[in-house]
């Protein structure tokens, strides 16, 4: 309603009555005059009129509120319910009987009932009722597991499942954490390549009453990946880049484990390894796409491509230096791979800020910052390289903190160390200094860090090692051709209570022989440069044509005259009795077969080996000088030099090359013969392994008996030389197993006859080894090349410790 209070727009007539609507306005005119009654009349319409509307409009309003007002509740009852006690669900309601009817705050108190995490659902029954509205909170609890169990799982062990198991017995079941379950079984099963696997769940009530999750799984067949291609690749091929990534296709004789995974962290590696590749062959713009993935619709294959833009290749242009050069450009320029004209390759730079850093932190700047700039040139397709250099203080050890050496004594390592307090740093002193820690043996693991001393140019070193057993019992038995039954018993310590005193006790016992040792090795006598060495030794050996019965030890003490090489002098006594001998032995060899054997000896060594126990690298010789004579007390009179080198390489993939060389002379200083027992004989698992021990030497045809026929007798060499080839492949490097095959060749040669080439005998074969918690273990089956009459055509020698 629309109302309107309008002004007369001319003077009231006198006679005239103004319109009810109509009001005079007193100013309009003089002498006009206003309707004051009809005024007052019509503003107490409107006003009527007004209060009625607002009315309405108010009882239209309150009226709803007003009819939801009566709703009120009057009882609120729980159902369902057995575990659950009533009054814990009570408390987390908002309704209360007695309170208003409010479906938001109902909402409310189901939400929070669900929090709980007890109930797999709640519902509310609503009733009208006299005394108001009853409201029923019906409760479905979930069930308490009492056990979880598997069905279907064949490729994952059902313990690996349980241990990625969110849910545990005698607790609710959750669905959020069952969720969380799956999703780490997937996982499992994706590393075993099995991306098809589904899962459901049962709930089953036993008799008692309980209630088991059982999980079903359904493994279906691995996937694998079924192509690998490239697109945009025109220098190299397809398959010339498949050489150089990690991922591979799965093809009917791939025999690996890891063929034909699908990895994601191997795709994001194998896109650095191409994008590598290009930047060593000179393509410095080269961008490789991440890898476009498809997988099938049943879920068995995947296809990768990898996505290449090659670009031009580069070429180096000029090669300078900026900041910082200690000596000449000439001098930095002669070290470096990186040369003027050549292709660009990102491997020789890197390996260039390497020799440069060596450099300048073999001169005491241990924070030199060498950073490399490219800039290429578009139109010439050349790559100017300059080597940034920013030198930084000349830095020295402040101090020497040695961390991980539970066993160790401090001093063992700080003595092997070429760098001491106060001393200018250098980075090749650190490196030996590492490389003699290793060699030690005792370490599986050794680390160096140099944090920032108590001033800048000073730093700490600090030296992380982890230790390895240095310590073991061997027992064993085994068969060998040679020797039939071998049994052995050992206990050796490399650092005796961490001060890195070696010793050893052991005991051998076969169908031909006997040996009881004691040895003691102290490589830091007294905390000293000197070395002390003890021996002593049991033996009995039941050769073929006689008997040996000896027993001696010996003392020797050295001094380290280079940080590698060593000189000693040794005193040995051996007390030997031959008896038994076999009519075929010729008198010249029985007349001082017995005797005390009393040298002196003089020994030089050099040994680079990166570790004396398990040498993967490096070398080691030695030689040795022994006078015997009666001047020492004994009865035989002789001159005997022995050398030894061992060469040791790694080649690729755990591969190792080994090579042995052995030569050695004796003479007699006196009319007699050198004695049998003195003289040189080869065969056996350290000699020559196609051959039966001491079976290869010089040899007399002697009479085999007073009923005619003769025989050959081997009397040893007072000459001999042997050479070992070995090639080791790691099969298992975790327990310590590997495979070898070997080469051999040797001989040994008598007074009238000198060294010679051409009469080695040779022999090649294959073994197993394995460095077992009793100690290092060898089988091996050697066969001889050219094999003579007599002579076996296999010999199986089962022996423990290392070769030679």
């Amino acid at each position: 309603m629309n109302l309107r209070m309008e002004n007369c727009m001319r003077p009231c007539h006198p006679e005239q009555v103004c319109h009810p609507e109509q009001v005079c306005h007193p100013e309009r005119s003089e002498g006009s005059r206003v309707c004051t009654k009809q005024r007052r009349e019509i503003l107490r319409a409107n006003a009527l009129r007004m209060t009625t509307i607002i009315l309405f409009i108010l009882l239209g309003v309150s009226q709803p509120i007003r009819a939801e007002d009566s709703h009120l509740v009057g009882e609120v009852r729980i159902e369902g319910n057995s575990r659950i006690p009533e009054s814990t669900i009570r408390n987390q309601l908002k309704t209360r009987a007695g309170g208003l009817y409010d479906r938001e705050a109902v909402s409310e108190d189901i939400r929070a009932l669900f929090k709980l995490g007890q109930f797999n659902d709640v519902t509310v029954v609503e009733k009208e009722g006299p005394g108001g509205m009853t409201l029923t909170f019906r409760i479905a609890e979930k069930p308490i597991l009492s056990a979880i169990k598997f069905e279907g799982n064949k490729k994952i062990k059902e313990k690996e499942l349980r241990e990625a198991l969110k849910l545990q017995p005698y607790q609710p079941f959750d669905e959020k954490k069952f969720v969380e379950t799956l999703t780490k079984f997937r996982e499992l099963y994706e590393k075993k390549r099995y991306y098809m696997v589904a899962f459901s769940y049962r709930f089953h009530t036993t008799a008692e009453g309980d209630t088991d999750l059982i999980i079903q799984i359904r493994e279906n067949s691995p996937a694998f990946i079924r192509r690998v291609s490239f697109v945009g690749n025109h220098v190299f091929t397809d398959s010339e880049l498949r050489h150089v990534i990690s991922t591979k296709r799965k093809g009917p004789f791939s025999f690996a484990t890891s063929s034909g995974q699908y990895k994601e962290e191997s795709l994001k590696q194998d896109v650095a390894r191409l994008t590598y590749h290009y930047l060593k062959n000179g393509y410095l713009k080269v961008l490789v796409e991440d890898p476009k993935v498809d997988i099938t619709k049943d879920k068995r294959y995947f296809f990768v491509q990898f996505g290449v833009q090659e670009g031009d290749r580069y070429r180096i242009g000029k090669v300078a230096f900026e900041g910082d050069v200690l000596t000449t450009e000439q001098e930095l320029l002669s070290k470096l791979k990186t040369k003027s004209g050549q292709i660009y390759n990102r491997e020789f730079l890197e390996m260039d800020v390497q020799t440069l850093t060596f450099l300048y932190g073999d001169q005491g700047y241990a924070f030199a910052t060498i950073v490399p700039q490219t800039l290429p040139d578009e139109v010439a397709k050349n790559a100017d390289i300059v080597f940034r250099i920013q030198k930084g203080s000349r830095i020295r050890i402040e101090k020497i903190v040695i961390e991980g050496n539970t066993v160790t004594r401090d001093k063992v390592i700080r003595r092997e160390m070429l760098l001491k307090e106060n001393d200018l740093y250098s980075e090749s002193r650190l490196q030996e200094s590492r490389q003699k820690l290793m060699a030690l043996g005792f370490f599986k693991e050794i680390n160096f860090a140099t944090p920032r001393g108590s001033r800048d140019d000073t730093v700490t070193l600090k030296i992380s090692v982890e230790e390895q057993p240095t310590g073991s019992f061997n027992l064993s038995a085994g068969f060998s051709t040679a020797e039939n039954f071998i049994f052995s018993a050992s206990i050796q310590k490399n650092n005796f209570f961490g001060f890195g005193i070696s010793g050893s006790a052991s005991m051998e016992l076969s169908g031909i022989r006997q040996l009881f040792s004691l040895q003691f090795t102290d490589p830091y006598f007294l905390d000293s440069e000197w070395m002390l060495s003890l021996s002593g030794f049991r033996q009995v050996y039941r050769y073929n044509d006689f008997d040996r019965d000896s027993y001696g030890g010996g003392i020797s003490v050295g001094h380290r005259i280079f940080d590698y090489s060593s000189i000693s002098l040794g005193y040995d006594a051996e007390q030997v009795s031959v008896s038994d001998f076999a009519t075929t032995v010729p008198e010249i060899f029985r007349q001082n077969a017995s005797g005390l054997t009393s040298d002196v000896s003089l020994s030089l060594a050099r040994d680079t080996r990166d570790n004396r126990i398990f040498a993967r690298k490096g070398t080691f010789h030695s030689a040795k000088f022994e006078f015997s004579g009666k001047q020492f007390g004994g009865d035989n009179d002789f001159f005997r030099f022995t050398g030894r080198s061992q060469f040791f390489q790694p080649i690729i993939a755990g591969i190792v090359f080994k090579a042995f060389a052995r030569v050695g002379y004796i003479d007699s200083l006196s009319s007699q013969t050198v004695p049998l027992f003195e003289r040189f004989f080869l065969g056996g698992p350290n000699s020559l392994r196609g051959y039966f021990p001491l079976s290869i030497g010089p040899r007399l045809r002697i009479p085999a008996s007073d009923a005619g026929g003769d025989t050959e007798f081997v009397f040893g060499g007072n000459k001999m030389v042997s050479f070992n080839n070995e090639l080791e492949f790691p099969i298992y490097d975790p327990a310590g197993i590997r495979f070898v095959t070997f080469f051999d060749a040797g001989n040994a040669f008598a007074e009238e006859t000198n060294y010679s080439i051409e009469n080695l005998r040779l022999d090649y074969g294959f073994g197993l080894r394995w460095v077992s918690p009793f100690g290092p273990l060898r089988f091996e089956w050697g066969f001889p090349i050219h094999k003579r009459p007599g002579e076996g055509g296999t010999v199986f020698n089962f022996t423990i410790g290392q070769f030679f």
